[in-house]
């Protein structure tokens, strides 16, 4: 797994090699959403809360 720190709060990261470009994933540290923009090298943006609603303007689920 490649190790990377959170834009918003800087904690390490960890992110699966499965994982691609565009997914997203949450920091467990801040509770941002944070989409992965490139692989190699690896690096993660704050996605900001309104790109995260659905269609009723509620939060997305990613359980």
């Amino acid at each position: 797994m490649a190790k990377l720190l959170c834009p918003a709060c800087k904690k390490a990261l960890k992110l699966s090699p499965v994982m691609r470009v565009g997914a997203q994933v949450g920091c467990v540290n801040c509770d941002n959403v944070l989409k992965i923009v490139s692989r190699d090298p690896d690096k993660v943006e704050v996605v900001s809360e309104t790109e995260t609603l659905n269609s009723d303007s509620k939060p997305e689920s990613y359980a």
